[in-house]
């Protein structure tokens, strides 16, 4: 009589054999479904596309199509169950994604409408300050601060919004300066008027006939003269800040200080305008006169202050 049968070891190494024949199936059958999976989402992919989602989705679906390369490239095997993993992780994701670019796309409208009432008020604002220039350099650099934020406005219009906040705050800075500098302009040109008024006022008042104030065109600065009934005459230059500059025709002896010291009282007594220390250059008014057009400038200087009382 004889049998025949398997020993243990045996059996244990053919129950490996099986169970590494079933796995590998197993891991056949999980392939198949990451296929299957891929060609899904591969299609959704292309439908958010066709309805204009995917670019309000465009990192969600960059890192689903690096899952998608991965699981196409990985065989059946140990590494397969982490594939299936991610991208059922994925086809869960992918069916929210098309409210959320929907949800996005109505932030970024938002953030649009802000952003374009924004600089639209910022336009405003310095559409009210050109109105308030008074000088023609600073009207026309106010106007380029102005065609700078319709550039910006146009790039808001067109979607970007990239340093908004910054470019509006470095226009309406801007503007302000400019806005700044014509404002201390015209407060210098009204002490200068000032100032002005108050010397016609006095030299008239010391018998000096005098002339209309005129602009020297290389200087900036407005020219006076004032003259006796003897043809004496005294001019003064008035710049922007205030400094004062005089010259004395005429005078041959050291009167005309006297003259000069009776015009600069008066403007104190009367006007309240001050004087600074006279700073004299002492010349004869005769050869200053000679071999110069006009009247001469230049010699003597006082810089001038004040208001009137």
């Amino acid at each position: 009589m004889s049998s025949r049968g398997m020993t243990q070891a045996q059996l244990e190494a053919r129950r490996r054999e099986l169970e590494r024949q079933r796995e590998q199936a197993r891991q056949r059958r999980v392939k198949m479904q990451v296929m299957e999976i891929i060609q899904a989402l591969e299609k959704e992919q292309i439908n958010l596309a066709a309805i204009g989602h995917g670019a309000w989705v465009q990192d969600e679906v960059a890192k689903m199509t690096a899952a998608l390369k991965k699981g196409k490239q990985t065989p059946a095997g140990p590494k397969i169950d982490s594939i299936f993993e991610e991208l059922q992780q994925h086809q869960a994701m992918i069916l929210t994604l098309s409210q959320t670019a929907e949800d996005r796309k109505d932030e970024h409208q938002r953030e649009k409408w802000q952003a374009e009432a924004a600089v639209v008020g910022l336009k405003l604002e310095i559409d009210a300050r050109l109105d308030d220039i008074q000088f023609k350099q600073n009207k026309s650099e106010m106007e380029r601060v102005l065609r700078m934020t319709s550039d910006l406005q146009m790039e808001v219009n067109q979607g970007n919004l990239e340093q908004l906040s910054s470019k509006i705050q470095n226009l309406r800075e801007m503007a302000l300066d400019v806005h700044k500098k014509d404002d201390k302009e015209a407060i210098d040109e009204e002490l200068r008027r000032e100032i002005l008024k108050a010397l016609i006022q006095s030299m008239r008042d010391l018998g000096f006939a005098v002339g209309k104030p005129t602009v020297v065109k290389e200087t900036g600065s407005v020219a006076l003269i004032g003259t006796l009934s003897s043809g004496r005459s005294i001019r003064f230059d008035v710049d922007i800040s205030g400094q004062m500059e005089f010259d004395m025709s005429g005078f041959l002896e050291r009167k005309c200080s006297d003259h000069l010291d009776e015009v600069l009282g008066l403007l104190e007594t009367n006007f309240n305008i001050k004087s600074g220390p006279v700073q004299h250059n002492w010349k004869n008014p005769d050869k200053i006169s000679k071999g110069s057009q006009g009247f001469p400038t230049g010699g003597n200087t006082r810089t001038m202050r004040g208001g009137q009382s």
